[in-house]
């Protein structure tokens, strides 16, 4: 259930480029999330265009930018739940996305070049993510989605770390919430 949302400035794509932007990044968040581009998982993953006007909207170094580098500049953000990928799946991932404008545009893809070309990866933290009225997590998405069954060993990690964290630092759980916590020593 990835959604991609790219803001790029206007003029930047033609309908041609975006539809087949939207077929090539759609298959990269869904093997950075689940391991797997399925159908189930396309039914679910979103990306959306955000068109901005450079002249009056985006502005670099505290000026219009009325002279960006060929094809425009852009700003991905993906939005996973926390523990789809590990920080390598994140590296191809911002890999992928450079590759995938580069041969889009027709531009130089490397470093500096497409310094203005940002990739962000937001992770929504567990039990903050709903769908048809429920509070879903990983766990969820990935049997959803048809996620790869190997990812499931380093989600299933990372949760009972953050649980193992919660609990050695005396965050309340579910449970314990309203009452009164103890007095701190």
């Amino acid at each position: 259930m990835p959604l991609l949302r790219i803001t790029h400035q206007r003029g930047a794509f033609t309908e041609a480029q975006k539809a087949q932007l939207a077929e090539q990044l759609t298959a990269a968040i869904l093997i950075a999330e689940a391991g797997a581009d399925t159908p189930a998982g396309r039914s679910l993953a979103y990306v959306v265009f955000d068109e901005v006007d450079p002249t009056t909207s985006w502005y670099v170094g505290g000026k219009p930018d009325t002279n960006p580098p060929k094809g425009g500049r852009f700003l991905f953000d993906v939005v996973f739940p926390v523990g789809a990928c590990t920080q390598a799946e994140k590296t191809a991932l911002h890999e992928t996305i450079n590759r995938i404008i580069a041969n889009t545009l027709d531009v130089d893809g490397s470093f500096p070049h497409r310094a203005g070309d940002w990739v962000f990866v937001h992770e929504v933290p567990n039990g903050s993510w709903g769908a048809s009225g429920q509070t879903i997590g990983i766990r969820e998405i990935n049997h959803v989605v048809g996620g790869a069954p190997e990812r499931s060993e380093y989600f299933e990690r990372l949760l009972a770390a953050q649980a193992r964290v919660r609990e050695a630092h005396g965050f309340p759980s579910e449970e314990r919430r309203g009452q009164a916590l103890p007095a701190a020593a």
